[in-house]
């Protein structure tokens, strides 16, 4: 059981971050905390697992009870023996190469013995028949699987509650119906579940209360049957996104353009799977949604379009002339899926601005306020969100005009509103001769944007 009354947070001298919260969690229920970017949804669960106050240096007021224990009296390691996380980023979770040992890591900590141990993994196979994914390269798996993997290692350590922020991020749809099949099973089991999402469609017949976070407060409460009837149109004016799962609009007949892939080959190391492409012509003036299953290569696709993968083999041409990699790597801009591996300046609009000579100060505000960053746009990029660190690696690649742009995960994160932001900041951005790539499982944005979409097997 989860019990928060008036909760604030703040750094050092700044403004509350949280603003009198307050909500109570009974066992096995599920929460799910919603609302657009930066509203304070993962600072609510950095709360509960106390990583705010412990790694972050936050200073936290008021009354935080998991399980009758109060928080702030734990010492890190107590509080993880009450709450389990499961991150945004699966990549953030991982200590070990190896699925196993990984998946055992924190019961080896805690000082369990090798037959407890084992017997914790036994019972979490019996839930989560996941036999396939043991003893595996976590380097080699999909973004899917490294969730899963997550999910199941925040079971094995044996806590009542678990707390999961954009557990769907970057999924495909498959994998989204794996981790709900999941969490149900850890609701029936019961588990107490706090959800921070954008992407609430999967969560309908989870959840038994919808909180909306705005400004650091708790703005709407929801019981589960209240919030099922609200309307598409309430929903986007909450700044959030559809209940239903959303269908791809998948327009007819592609195949005119003047990017031409006549083939591309690129095997991945240790394993049969390869990328085998020929004859794929892109228009240019359109923006095309690249989809497919988590792992399956679309990323490296990507890589290999721009020219950054030096064991791929490739036949491009643009306009008819052909395209050497370090001639695409020329024309490129993109956006990583994980930003912070693309963010160096010490401000926002100095982040938008690098590398671009002779540019507007104007332009670069205008895309700062079309994204609604302008207010921002002195503070340091990593201080930000993930949703508004994700814009601000969007606003530096529309700035800088390219002729290939490419997206990989653009809306990870992030809300309906800004979602309906980046998406038209990227049409006005298409011009007669430039061709815009985004890679994304999130089918409200890709029909939103994206003229066309090329599904890879």
């Amino acid at each position: 059981m989860v019990e928060i009354k008036n909760l604030n947070l703040s750094y050092k001298q700044d403004e509350n971050i949280l603003k009198d919260i307050s909500m109570t969690v009974k066992r096995g229920e599920c929460i799910l905390l919603t609302g657009k970017s930066g509203s304070g949804k993962s600072s609510i669960i950095n709360s509960v697992n106390g990583l705010s106050t412990r790694y972050d240096g936050a200073v936290l007021n008021g009354e935080l009870m998991v399980d009758g224990k109060e928080i702030k009296a734990l010492e890190l390691y107590e509080v993880s023996m009450l709450v389990s996380s499961v991150f945004q980023n699966p990549k953030t979770h991982f200590f070990n190469v190896n699925t196993t040992i990984e998946l055992l890591f924190y019961l080896e900590n805690i000082g369990l013995s090798r037959s407890e141990m084992d017997e914790r993994l036994a019972e979490m196979l019996k839930v989560f028949p996941i036999e396939h994914l043991l003893n595996r390269d976590i380097f080699k798996l999909s973004g899917g699987e490294k969730q899963i993997l997550c999910i199941a290692a925040s079971f094995i350590a044996g806590t009542n509650v678990i707390v999961l922020d954009e557990p769907s991020s970057n999924l495909d749809e498959k994998n989204i119906e794996i981790v709900r099949e999941m969490l149900i099973k850890l609701k029936k089991k019961g588990i107490t579940l706090i959800v921070s999402e954008h992407r609430i469609f999967y969560l309908m017949d989870i959840a038994d209360q919808v909180f909306l976070v705005e400004n650091g407060k708790i703005q709407g409460r929801y019981k589960i049957d209240d919030f099922k009837k609200l309307s598409v149109e309430e929903l986007n004016a909450l700044g959030l996104r559809d209940k239903i799962k959303t269908k791809l609009r998948v327009p007819e007949n592609p195949n005119k353009g003047s990017l031409e892939i006549k083939s591309m080959e690129f095997n991945f190391k240790g394993t049969d799977k390869k990328i085998y492409l020929k004859n794929m012509i892109f228009e240019t003036g359109k923006i095309y949604g690249i989809i497919g299953t988590n792992g399956l290569g679309k990323s490296t696709f990507l890589r290999c379009l721009i020219g950054v993968e030096k064991l791929s083999k490739e036949e491009i041409y643009l306009n008819g002339s052909k395209l050497s990699k370090k001639d695409r790597l020329k024309l490129s801009a993109l956006v990583m899926q994980d930003v912070n591996h693309q963010l160096f300046t010490d401000s926002v609009i100095d982040e938008v601005g690098l590398g671009i000579k002779n540019i507007e100060k104007d332009k670069l505000e205008n895309i700062l306020k079309g994204l609604g960053l302008y207010e921002f746009k002195d503070c340091h990029p990593m201080s930000l969100s993930g949703g508004q660190k994700q814009r601000v690696a969007i606003a530096s690649v529309l700035a800088k005009n390219s002729e290939l742009v490419f997206f990989d995960e653009p809306t990870s994160g992030m809300d309906y509103a800004n979602m309906i932001k980046i998406s038209h900041l990227i049409r006005q951005n298409r011009r007669e001769d430039n061709i815009i790539f985004i890679v994304s499982h999130d089918t409200e944005f890709l029909n939103t944007t994206a003229d066309y979409v090329v599904r890879i097997y």
